[in-house]
């Protein structure tokens, strides 16, 4: 998953999170207006109340994330202004405190960090008397300097968090995403590993049954490797491994797939290919791994490979296709090893 992507689930999460919380400051306010007398205040909130059920709407049901951030980003900064121009107390302030944590978590950082600075240079401006074509409220000094501090110390605090927020995901994202290739990946081939070719059989035979295009595999197996391992060591063995797995992939087609089975043992998947296309590129495999150039203590090793052959149309599911491709290796390495047997 890209960094854009980890933004994406960040800020979406937080966005529905925001867009609720908001709603219900809406409404209490609303209702304290109410009970207040203030009729024009009250009906103001739930104006704004409005707005963010719509923003709501667009985020749940229509899933415009993006519509419903700019609907947001607009009401509350409309709720900014025309509260810190026209506030009668300092809950209408607190409220304007808000918007900080919530324009953060919502947006990216560079547009979070630009309408932070532009709001705070507007509330500097209002509350220490610029011209304005309206007019504005006297703050007192306690006032200003409580509501700017504890609006800078907010954004600060609310950036550093959303930093660290943003980081933490990342870094679980990027460790779910090496799990997952260890998962699906083996890791001394670098080649698919069984759990992944299982999945990609399956989805090429249900591909099968909707278009009866044929599709085969081979099973290629080193021959006389634990002889190899016990006289030269896992090591050599291992460098052995890595050298078929990736031979195996030098003569095939971009849509073949090759994969580690297990052991000594590997798999090839080949699409669209008939039992004869199969034995054909099998036969090739089997000759260019006699050709792999491989020393162990002054020893040239001799490398081959016995392969057993199955094609779908000659099968009735991959349970069947997995039991004949290994007939056929039975077979192969019963027969003398180093060759080619359909099972």
């Amino acid at each position: 998953m890209s960094k854009r992507d980890n933004k994406d689930l960040v800020t979406g999460g937080f966005l529905s999170f925001s867009l609720m919380a908001q709603e219900f400051i809406a409404i209490m306010f609303a209702f304290y207006s109410y009970r207040q007398g203030e009729m024009a205040l009250a009906t103001f909130y739930l104006a704004v109340a409005g707005l963010l059920i719509v923003a709501l709407g667009l985020f749940y049901i229509f899933d415009h994330h993006r519509l419903a951030r700019v609907l947001l980003a607009s009401t509350l900064l409309t709720c900014f202004f025309f509260l810190l121009l026209g506030a009668s107390d300092a809950s209408a302030l607190m409220w304007c405190l808000t918007v900080v944590p919530v324009l953060v978590g919502a947006f990216d950082h560079r547009q979070s960090l630009a309408m932070l600075i532009i709001l705070f240079a507007a509330a500097i401006w209002i509350m220490f008397g610029g011209s304005m074509p309206i007019a504005v409220p006297e703050y007192s000094d306690t006032v200003v300097v409580r509501f700017l501090s504890s609006y800078a110390i907010l954004a600060a605090f609310a950036v550093a968090m959303d930093n660290s927020r943003f980081d933490s995901l990342t870094k679980y994202k990027d460790l779910s995403s090496r799990v997952d290739e260890i998962t699906h990946q083996d890791v001394l081939t670098q080649l698919p590993n069984r759990h992944n070719m299982e999945g990609r059989l399956a989805a090429k035979y249900q591909q099968y049954r909707l278009g009866k295009q044929p599709f085969s595999i081979l099973l290629p197996d080193l021959d006389n490797f634990k002889f190899i391992n016990d006289r030269y060591g896992h090591d050599v063995g291992d460098e052995i491994l890595y050298a078929v797995g990736q031979m195996l992939l030098e003569p095939l087609r971009d849509e073949d797939v090759v994969a580690r089975w297990g052991g000594n043992e590997f798999m090839v998947l080949l699409p669209t290919a008939n039992a004869e296309a199969a034995v054909n590129i099998a036969e090739r495999l089997r000759t260019k791994a006699t050709e792999i150039d491989m020393q162990a203590q002054g020893d040239k090793l001799r490398i081959s490979l016995s392969v057993g052959v199955a094609s779908i149309d000659k099968c009735t599911g991959v349970d069947d296709l997995m039991s004949t491709a290994e007939n056929g290796l039975y077979q192969a390495k019963h027969m003398g090893r180093d060759m080619v047997v359909v099972g």
